[in-house]
């Protein structure tokens, strides 16, 4: 149906024209709908090979390469032309092989991230996917949930929704039931909407594209966010553009006054491209896209799911994070040690009663409290609880930490209003002859980690428009239950590797303050100065004082949203916040911190707003994260700084032979295939083993440092590159050329062993086996060609003699313990 004759008609027509009902459709009408309408799904844009290929020409090093290739051709040297042709063609190959691969990744990885809805099926409640959603489905929809599709509403609870994607009001809307038409939205849910508070019911009538989000969708783009990293490098590769252009035309120029018109200026242009392409890091965004990639496919192995790409990096970034301790800390596996009541079976009957029933929930329970009483009670107790039905619900609100459920007796037909939350909070708002005595036994009970929940109740008359906030006076307090949750035995040891990482971890917990104590105090997060701050008593200071209270405790008690969201707006000025979160109250933190954290069991809010998803929520799991984040991070930063070393060194060299030489020092298409040479085996630089203590604080390139590193390590360089040439020099050309191509790409491959770390390499951990295997093969393969009649050919080679050959081992070793000294010294004597 469109949305004018829904909005138009009366709701007994929409059923009718949707050939449906109250008890909703059958399983085999719903599979044939699906047949008829598709899945209900919004399309997503899918990886083009097309577009993969047509994005490796859309870089520096293509352009140039092309450049190349026509003046070859132009001055008909057809066989140099032909081999930068392939030149090009490999680079572009391999460029596309890798991204398209990794494009295929986060495909994949998104299909872990999952979301089932609640239907009405067969006349019972029963959990779907979303995408099986069909027109005629009555849907149920519950606080935290995002609408899968567009319904007509006939029944809600309190509902407010926001509908800020489709109309741009951030202003949560109130919407109501009605059976005959009406001139607005308000009987109306669409997709993409967030249930802010109560419940709904409706009857589906637009999915996937027939939906109104569908229509938007089908007008706009997507928006590929940018992180400050990917930011960074377009920044220092710009800045790099911009110093070898420079280079070049300087180069350029000063050979043609040197030359005095005796080189053809399209054998110059020739050259100069060839050094740019050399000095260029043109496989850095391969580089960056595999490692992340590959990062992917570990981190999910490891139950962690990253939205994006650069979500690795996100998360390796995190220096602060921000944590609720149930699940992540504890075991989340709460039993009943004991319960304390004036009437200890009603108390019991209540209890279960009130669990939230399928009809209003996603999963089995919806907390390990509502687990506890159904593993406690006895089989009596449920029978009697079978009598009482839930009539209303106002599901648990943060602010006034509680829940309310009003429950009929289907014998007696007697209501009841029941309030389920803290001891310290039902204790100020029901009456009990007990109060400073249970109050004293559950805070020393607290302190020994034992959690509690208490109820409250009145009977009461009700009626349709019945108001729970404005008749919850007169409660009696029922009793608490005294719950155990056993902290997790990794728990301890995470947060000490967390802070050898350098990771500072809160809890920002909605429980009592001594069970919080308990908590921080067990795992070592809290020592004899430190303090448990109530959110009430954060909101009592001033904001000095509540920076500095933030900032010198990390276990905080009864935050409320709001306050969870103040606490990491203050650590963000210092800090990479990662915040953990699974609830509707939790999106306001998670879309303020710099990298959200979900589990794929919370709220469909929360994992909208996540960066990365948990397959299982476990601290360690978070920090094992972020370890290898980290270990990604580095082993980009090695490409960075070992291809700037190394390109520098090679572009001074060439340039100063270049300038000094009758005759070209080496050959434009021998420059462009060393660089493929060397480039390739680059490719599996993420599985590089990396240093325990380069993961505490991994080091950000700035465009500053690595020109600085680029001169100390690409002078010596440069200088032992022009000793082989004057060693080698009465040799014949077509020898130097192919003595220096061996040498330069010798150097290059060898070059990154040496500055892999920041010690001497011996001290370095070993390199990974696929590592190892790639380079030596790129070893292998620039040194064989020489001896190949074809390669000879066209890229003018000829053979070497033994000793040439021992030579360049001779001077290349030296160059190497060469260089290790000179990194060691400028590690060591560095500014810190």
């Amino acid at each position: 149906m469109l949305k004018k004759d829904v909005v138009a008609s009366d709701l007994e027509q929409v059923f009718t024209a949707l050939n449906t009902s109250h008890d909703g459709l059958s399983m085999a009408e719903a599979n044939v709908r699906i047949a008829r309408y598709g899945k209900n799904v919004l399309p997503k844009k899918k990886v083009s090979l097309m577009a993969v290929f047509a994005r490796q020409f859309q870089n520096t090093l293509v352009y140039l390469l092309v450049i190349a290739t026509f003046i070859s051709y132009a001055i008909k040297d057809y066989s140099d032309g032909t081999v930068i042709l392939a030149i090009l063609l490999l680079n572009t190959l391999l460029g596309f092989f890798q991204e398209y691969k990794s494009e295929k990744i986060i495909e994949k990885l998104s299909l872990f991230i999952t979301s089932v809805v609640r239907v009405k099926r067969d006349g019972k409640m029963q959990l779907v996917s979303q995408t099986d959603i069909v027109p005629g489905d009555i849907l149920v929809l519950h606080e935290g949930d995002i609408a899968p599709a567009d319904m007509r509403l006939i029944e809600v609870d309190n509902v407010q929704v926001d509908e800020s994607q489709l109309t741009g009001e951030s202003l949560p809307v109130a919407k109501k039931v009605s059976t005959v038409a009406l001139a607005t939205d308000e009987n109306l849910i669409f997709t993409g909407s967030t249930i802010q508070k109560g419940e709904a019911i409706g009857v589906v009538y637009a999915t996937g594209m027939d939906t109104a989000f569908g229509v938007i969708v089908a007008l706009s783009t997507t928006t590929k966010k940018e992180t400050e990293y990917e930011k960074s490098l377009k920044s220092f590769s710009a800045v790099l553009i911009k110093i070898v252009v420079t280079a070049l035309v300087l180069v350029f120029v000063a050979k043609l006054l040197l030359a005095k018109g005796q080189l053809p200026i399209t054998d110059l242009l020739l050259f100069v491209i060839s050094m740019a392409v050399a000095v260029v890091p043109e496989v850095l965004p391969v580089i960056a896209t595999v490692s992340l990639s590959n990062g992917a496919l570990k981190l999910a192995k490891q139950h962690v799911v990253v939205k994006r790409l650069s979500s690795v990096e996100d998360l390796g970034n995190i220096t602060m994070l921000c944590t609720d301790k149930t699940g992540t800390i504890t075991e989340n596996t709460m039993v009943i040690q004991h319960i304390v009541s004036s009437d200890d079976e009603l108390f019991q009957v209540f209890g279960y009663a009130t669990i939230a029933v399928l009809k209003s929930r996603k999963r089995r329970v919806e907390s390990s409290y509502d687990d506890a009483f159904i593993n406690y009670v006895s089989q009596d107790i449920k029978t009697k609880a079978a009598d009482y039905c839930i009539i209303k619900e106002l599901p648990f609100d943060p602010d006034d930490k509680r829940r309310r459920v009003i429950v009929r007796n289907l014998k007696t037909n007697q209501y009841f209003l029941i309030v389920i939350g803290a001891p310290d909070i039902l204790l100020g708002i029901a009456t009990s002859n007990h109060k400073a005595e249970y109050l004293q036994t559950i805070a020393q009970e607290g302190g020994t980690g034992l959690h509690h929940i208490s109820l409250a109740y009145k009977q009461i008359l009700y009626t349709e428009d019945y108001d729970i906030i404005a008749n919850e006076q007169d409660l009696a307090f029922l009793g608490y239950v005294s719950l155990s949750d056993p902290l997790r035995k990794s728990a301890k040891a995470t947060i000490e590797r967390a802070e050898k990482l350098g990771i500072q971890i809160k809890i920002l917990t909605g429980d009592s303050k001594e069970v919080a104590g308990y908590i921080g105090r067990e795992v070592g997060l809290m020592n004899d100065n430190s303090v448990v701050y109530l959110g009430d008593e954060l909101d009592a200071m001033s904001p000095e004082d509540f920076k500095k209270a933030v900032y010198a405790n990390h276990v905080f008690a009864r935050v409320s949203p709001i306050q969870k969201y103040n606490i990491l707006k203050v650590l963000k000025e210092q800090y990479v916040v990662g915040y953990q979160g699974d609830g509707i109250n939790d999106a306001p933190a998670l879309k303020l911190a710099d990298v959200a954290i979900a589990v794929n069991s919370a709220t469909d809010i929360a994992k909208e707003n996540a960066d990365i998803v948990l397959l299982n929520k476990d601290l360690e799991v978070i920090i094992n994260g972020i370890k290898y984040g980290r270990t990604i991070f580095v082993n980009i930063n090695k490409y960075i700084g070992y291809s700037m070393v190394n390109n520098f060194g090679t572009f001074m060299a060439l340039a100063v032979l270049y300038l000094f030489s009758k005759n070209l020092p080496l050959l434009p298409i021998q420059i462009l295939f060393t660089n493929v040479l060397t480039d390739i085996p680059l490719v599996t630089i993420y599985s590089d083993t990396v240093e325990d203590r380069e993961v505490i604080q991994p080091e950000r390139q700035q465009a500053r440092q690595l020109l600085f590193m680029s001169l100390i390590f690409g002078v010596p360089t440069a200088l032992f590159e022009l000793l082989y040439f004057i060693i080698i020099r009465h040799n014949p050309l077509i020898t130097v050329q192919t003595s220096l191509y061996i040498y330069f790409t010798f150097i290059a491959l060898i070059v990154f062993y040496a500055l892999r770390n920041k010690g001497f390499f011996w001290h370095a951990k070993r390199p990974s086996l696929l590592l190892n295997s790639s380079f030596l093969l790129a070893f292998l393969l620039s040194f064989i060609v020489i001896y190949i009649p074809v390669f000879q050919h066209y890229f003018h080679f000829t053979a070497l003699s033994l000793p040439a050959v021992i030579t360049i081992l001779a001077t290349m070793i030296v160059y190497f313990f060469a260089i290790d000294l000179i990194k060691v010294w400028y590690y060591r004597t560095r500014p810190a």
